[in-house]
């Protein structure tokens, strides 16, 4: 690495630039060697300039978290909001994906009031990313808040903040809550549209074990009023509710029939 890095500064064929030294960065951080890393970030700043500076501010935020350099993060933001030119979410993306990585949720909090403050129009891509530090946390209680508060706003939650805050009553054993997320989501989301089979199982399961049938019933109901299962399949999961279907110990397979939504499809869903 050393041998192409003099050559790709010292030779006047090769046109140095800061893509190179973030690939240097990328290379020494695989590596292992992240002192060195660190050295190939400060070069690669002293040539983004111009148009590029905001991508290659983005790219510096998330690599300096990546090293634990949090001074740095916030000295890069900074330099990223002296910026002209309107200030896009995927700034505040990388920024609180950067903090989040760096454990920081004080200055993850302290960042999403300004994201607040900054735009009139919002969506849920970037509180999504607070809401799933809060349930990764079992700060259910302000993921609750968060989503409330946008609401208030006249924000609707997407169907990958439900299933983020329905995946985080299920990891901390509120399974109560989980199942009265689940209808919250039910009934807000489009119809058709499938929400995460693991916590949809877990929902029913919890039904099913706390022998509590008539809500049982009226949850699978839900789920046939808003075109999720079949006629057919709704029989199956009322007869595995009641015990009734011979052989029946599991969720029925219909329940994992579609592709979960991840953060990264969401972008492109609902920027």
């Amino acid at each position: 690495m050393e041998k192409l890095l003099v050559k790709f500064e010292t030779d006047p064929a090769v046109n140095s630039d800061w893509n190179g030294y973030i690939a240097a960065a990328n290379a020494y951080l695989k590596a292992g060697f992240k002192e060195k890393a660190v050295k190939m970030l400060k070069k690669s700043e002293q040539f983004i300039k111009g148009t590029l500076r905001r991508f290659g501010y983005e790219i510096l935020l998330t690599l300096y978290a990546t090293v634990g350099n949090k001074a740095d993060v916030y000295r890069i933001w900074d330099l990223y909001k002296t910026l002209d030119g309107k200030f896009l979410n995927a700034g505040y993306v990388c920024m609180i994906s950067s903090l989040l990585k760096l454990d920081d949720l004080e200055g993850t909090e302290r960042t999403f009031e300004e994201w607040m403050s900054r735009h009139k129009l919002i969506d849920f891509w970037v509180p999504n990313l607070l809401i799933r530090a809060y349930c990764n946390k079992g700060l259910l209680k302000k993921a609750e808040h968060l989503v409330s508060r946008m609401i208030e706003k006249g924000e609707e939650p997407t169907l990958v903040t439900w299933d983020i805050l329905i995946a985080g009553c299920h990891g901390n054993n509120q399974m109560e809550k989980a199942v009265d997320t689940m209808k919250k989501a039910l009934m807000a989301t489009p119809q058709g549209r499938k929400p995460n089979p693991v916590t949809l199982r877990a929902c029913l399961e919890y039904l099913k074990d706390k022998g509590d049938v008539e809500v049982a019933e009226n949850f699978i109901r839900l789920l046939r009023e808003h075109n999720l299962v079949s006629a057919c399949d709704s029989d199956r999961l009322m007869n595995y509710i009641r015990n009734e279907e011979p052989g029946s110990n599991s969720i029925p397979q219909m329940l994992f029939d579609h592709e979960v939504v991840d953060s990264e499809t969401e972008m492109q869903l609902w920027i």
